[in-house]
């Protein structure tokens, strides 16, 4: 089947400019930031950055690790 959609230049663009970084990430479109955990890979999502920096450390400290 041959799929005549053009694709969004924009959406092109900032999926190529992002493809390999490696912290957090604003979504524009959500209005929330996304960020992949190092310990385990899990997707973590907040409202703000200063809650994903919240959310970040309790996540590494007690879920993945085990508590310190």
């Amino acid at each position: 089947m041959i799929s005549y959609e053009i694709p969004d230049p924009f959406d092109t663009f900032v999926a190529n400019k992002y493809k390999d970084y490696k912290g957090m990430l604003y979504d524009f479109f959500a209005k929330e930031w996304h960020l992949k955990a190092a310990c385990c890979g899990e997707d973590l999502y907040a409202p703000n950055k200063k809650t994903m920096i919240k959310i970040r450390l309790y996540h590494t400290r007690n879920e993945c690790m085990g508590g310190y």
